[in-house]
């Protein structure tokens, strides 16, 4: 008997007469769910149910079986019922066959592909499963997942079958076993932050004890930045200070305390880089649980901490900064605090500087992690280009990358320049001038050095490159807005130094190659100094500073003559002479090997700007 039909049949006597299928049901006393089952061919009516049917419809139990009525031939109602069953348990298995099938296609092709495009282009940029035994439960569903394609779809000789399970069973063993041993050695660390938002991923070592830090990518996978510095115990202490500052303590194989510090956010405009420590400039307090004020203040000298009636200074020279938003103070190579930008911090664009929002102050341990809010006291106005910078007259410094430099002790005017390569003592007279005609200073950028100047004390400045990073500007300097020299060393060796002395006549836009040296070099310590256009000097050292030659140029460094006043080699040091009382003063010392007369010296003077010379 077929069951389509015969639930054709069924439906068609319904509608004849007039019944529901709910309808139906109450006569039979069963849901009207089996009857739509019945009409649908996906089940059968059981044998003592047959009688009640054909009574309903008024018809006999022949004309029901065979989906016929008038037709009442003499059937095996058993016979029937059983091949309709069997008929129906077949479709059934077909039915799942198929889903299986299905599934099993869709989860092999997919995790096919996962593993593939892992072991041949993720791993190739450093990506791993965050989770190690991802691989192998994933090498598990591609074997599991076969076995479903091929026992329904695949039909063999059970001798054939046997081999296949065998087989599966020897891939799964060895799988299981590729993976406790994996395990055994190897532990992934995952955090997620308390919003979800991101995703901590650590794998640790046992055996070697290294901790390898991974940025999350996709759930599941996770992509390799850095490698801890030092070696940890098991133990690593795991906390999420804000959603995306993650504190992760522990201890080293001396059992030394240790600090790691996660960062996935940033609170400047996520183009520039800012200093943390720079951000701080300011004074933070709070009343701690304790009862106790907190203080944290960051000016030039560095960080200072009031915490339970003890004060701490932290150089930045011992502090570490992590991403953009997260700072750790040390204090004789051991982690003490960590320093958060919370997320409500505002940075001033112009400044790089907290001028609104709190930050987070955490005691680094191995315990209770404790973080207290800190809110700045300190009042920041619209204008934080001068906040918490302090100059004196004709003064300048560089802090956190920005060179500040101010003509009157008051107003702090901010140079244009990247300085973060630069510090304070880098500059000298013979390298920066700051004066009301004209103020420069040198940097480094992107493999290529730069003169930045000013001609209206500050109000604009000017930035030309001046050469490559690897030059070395010995020295520049101006005599007035316009004219100006520079000596630069391209080569150093042996003491010999090869480079050019240049010119400028239009305030430094343009430099123009005046002089190669004496005999095409200079000395390593060499120095110029121009009283003019055409009166200059230049001085050549020894390589041992026991010595040092004074040359004139009266041609603008054209042609040089060497300046003799002292024929002995006592009095053999010759420094560039200086504009004293404006009279041209030349002093002549011993050099670095002299100690006649208590290292005396002498000194000369000039006042036809070095023609000719008499001692004082």
């Amino acid at each position: 008997m077929d069951n389509e039909m015969f639930g054709k049949f069924i439906k068609d006597l319904r509608k004849q007469n007039n019944m529901t299928q709910k309808q139906l049901g109450e006569k039979l006393h069963i849901t009207d769910k089996a009857i739509s089952k019945w009409e649908r061919g996906l089940s059968f009516p059981d044998i003592t149910m047959l009688n009640s049917l054909a009574e309903v419809f008024k018809i006999s139990i022949s004309e029901l079986i065979n989906c016929k009525i008038g037709d009442k031939k003499k059937i095996n109602i058993e016979q029937v019922i059983e091949d309709a069953t069997n008929k129906l348990a077949i479709v059934k298995k077909r039915k799942i066959n198929k889903i299986i099938r299905i599934i099993s296609i869709i989860l092999f092709v997919s995790f096919f592909i996962l593993q593939l495009g892992y072991i041949l282009i993720l791993k190739k940029y450093d990506y791993e499963y965050a989770v190690n035994y991802i691989f192998y439960i994933v090498n598990e569903v591609l074997i599991l997942s076969f076995l479903g394609i091929y026992f329904t779809l695949i039909k063999n000789k059970k001798s054939i079958n046997i081999i296949v399970i065998i087989f599966a069973v020897i891939l799964t063993i060895t799988n299981i076993a590729f993976c406790i041993n994996n395990e055994k050695n190897m532990k992934s660390i995952i955090k997620f932050s308390n919003s979800f938002s991101n995703e901590l991923v650590l794998k640790y070592n046992k055996k070697t004890k290294e901790v390898k830090y991974y940025r999350a990518k996709f759930f599941i996978f996770a992509r390799y930045k850095e490698k801890f510095a030092n070696l940890a115990e098991e133990n690593i202490k795991i906390n999420w200070l804000t959603k995306d500052i993650c504190s992760i303590t522990y201890k080293d194989e001396n059992d030394i305390i240790r600090e790691f510090v996660a960062t996935y956010g940033d609170r400047g405009n996520g183009i520039s880089y800012n200093y943390v420590s720079n951000s701080l400039t300011g004074d933070w307090q709070v009343l701690s649980q304790y009862g106790s004020e907190t203080k944290l203040i960051v000016d030039s000298k560095g960080i200072t901490i009031n915490k339970k009636d003890k004060t701490e200074l932290f150089e930045f020279s011992s502090c570490k900064q992590f991403g953009t938003i997260a700072l750790v103070l040390y204090k004789d190579d051991i982690p003490r605090y960590v320093i958060g930008l919370n997320e409500d911090c505002e940075i001033d664009e112009k400044t790089d500087i907290i001028k609104k929002g709190t930050i987070l102050l955490s005691e680094i341990s191995m315990n209770e992690t404790i973080t207290e809010v800190l809110n700045c006291i300190k009042y920041k106005n619209d204008d934080m280009s001068n906040y918490n910078i302090s100059l004196s007259e004709n003064d300048y410094k560089i802090k956190n990358g920005i060179l500040y430099i101010s003509y009157d002790g008051e107003k702090i005017i901010e140079v244009p320049g990247n300085f973060s390569n630069e510090t304070t003592k880098n500059y000298n007279e013979s390298n920066s001038q700051v004066l009301p005609e004209k103020t420069f200073f040198t940097y480094n950028e992107n493999t290529k050095k730069y003169l930045v100047f000013s001609d209206d004390k500050g109000e604009n400045w000017k930035t030309i490159e001046i050469g490559s990073s690897r030059d070395y500007i010995q020295n520049i300097h101006f005599i007035n807005s316009n004219l100006g020299f520079m000596l630069v060393f391209e080569d150093v060796a042996m003491g010999q130094a090869f480079g050019t002395i240049k010119k400028t006549i239009d305030g430094g836009y343009s430099w123009q190659v005046i002089s190669n040296g004496i005999n095409e070099t200079f000395s390593r310590g060499s120095n110029i100094r121009f009283l003019d256009e055409n009166t200059g000097f230049l001085t050549i050292p020894n390589a041992g500073g026991e010595y040092q030659e004074l040359y004139i140029t009266k041609n603008g460094a054209q042609t040089f003559e060497k300046i003799i006043l002292e024929n002995n080699e006592i009095y053999d040091y010759y420094n560039l002479p200086t504009i004293e009382n404006n009279v041209l003063t030349l002093k002549i010392t011993q050099g670095s090997d002299g100690d006649y007369n208590g290292g005396d010296y002498k000194i000369y003077y000039s006042e036809d700007n070095g023609n000719v010379w008499k001692q004082r």
